[in-house]
């Protein structure tokens, strides 16, 4: 809900295992012709930033925030992050939206999954127009399925290229702009094998710590950038504890034998709809803008998904972290300990921190 983001350049990395990983057929095979196809426009047009600006591409606000990547990127080398050549350029003449489409069974909460070969199984298929994005959509749909269909701000393609600032990346918030720059180094730094989830959800706890630094660092206790940024920090949680709590209702939900399911499906949408009260209870700084941006979201089981893909488990996550002295170039080091060689990489974390898997927050 605080910013949009996704791994959208799995597109590159799949268009890579179709000619190198083995082959795909039918409906993947098109879909990573065009993802590739359309992933190529983006990377063939990108110029170094400091070009783009001399080129007058971009007004005074734009290239304010363009100037802000390289200080950005040294303050993640300083804790630890890899340096890579990401966001050192921009395409100026790119005017794409890029789409994440995932979806879910309607009375369960379980991701659709797709698999390709070097990738493995992935949550959500990325599309670079809209058109494609609610055609492969409706498709799911006419099976049955709940759908998310959503704008992805940033782009990722994995450490296998370098990956460009994308232009609606411009418009955010220094934290928000700080925070997905990092959120894409610390997929850098690490990344467990045959887990997208899992990454992310790291990739999430490092954004949100290394932002939290970067902006401290830059302005200041006290200082009105630090004030919102925190504004900002304490209404995420407050939206992770209400989606915790929604996610927690309709699990229980689903498993309750005494309904069936038309009775389950006339429930859900009763939780969903609270969702405005639920917000109003929360004690949200900004309750009008949060309420706002769940007006213009659909609210389903897919949606439910998406918001684990990215934030499962963050407590085991911050248990970690502090076990090893809140210590960020640590904790990143030891994740990869940890995980190595585990069929599941939430229950080795688990493990690490002394907890049952099975209590798991979504």
């Amino acid at each position: 809900m605080t910013r949009r983001r996704a791994a959208t350049g799995l597109a590159g990395l799949l268009a890579i295992a179709l000619v190198g990983g083995g082959l795909v057929f039918g409906e993947q095979a098109v879909w990573l012709a065009r993802a590739g196809l359309h992933q190529a426009e983006l990377l063939w047009g990108r110029v170094p930033i400091e070009d783009a600006i001399a080129a007058g591409h971009y007004d005074e606000a734009q290239v304010h925030q363009l100037r802000l990547v390289p200080e950005i990127k040294a303050f993640g080398r300083d804790i630890g992050l890899s340096a890579t050549e990401n966001y050192d350029t921009i395409n100026p003449t790119w005017d794409r939206t890029i789409y994440n489409v995932s979806a879910s069974p309607p009375l369960a909460l379980e991701n659709e999954r797709w698999w390709f070969p070097v990738v493995g199984s992935v949550p959500y298929l990325g599309f670079f127009d809209e058109e494609s994005a609610e055609a492969f959509g409706d498709g799911l749909r006419a099976e049955g399925m709940d759908v998310y269909v959503r704008t992805a701000g940033a782009y990722s393609t994995l450490g296998w290229f370098r990956d460009p600032v994308m232009p609606g990346m411009l418009k955010w918030p220094e934290y928000q702009f700080a925070n997905t720059i990092l959120h894409e180094l610390a997929h850098a730094t690490v990344w467990v094998p045959g887990s997208v989830q899992f990454n992310e959800s790291f990739a999430n706890f490092v954004g949100d710590e290394a932002s939290r630094r970067y902006m401290l660092a830059k302005y200041g206790e006290g200082s009105p950038e630090v004030e919102s940024m925190r504004a900002r920090i304490a209404d995420g949680d407050r939206y992770r504890r209400v989606m915790h709590d929604v996610y927690r209702d309709l699990e229980a939900l689903y498993a309750d034998p005494a309904l069936d399911d038309d009775a389950k499906l006339a429930q859900k949408a009763l939780v969903f709809e609270s969702l405005p009260n639920r917000i109003d209870a929360a004690g949200f700084a900004e309750p009008q803008r949060w309420k706002d941006a769940l007006a213009k979201r659909t609210w389903n089981n897919a949606t439910m998904m998406q918001f684990r893909v990215y934030n499962r488990s963050r407590e085991w996550f911050q248990a970690l972290y502090e076990a090893e002295g809140s210590d960020l170039l640590r904790f990143m080091h030891r994740v990869p300990e940890v995980t190595r060689g585990a069929s599941d990489p939430y229950a080795a974390l688990a493990e690490a921190v002394g907890a049952d898997p099975e209590s798991e927050a979504p």
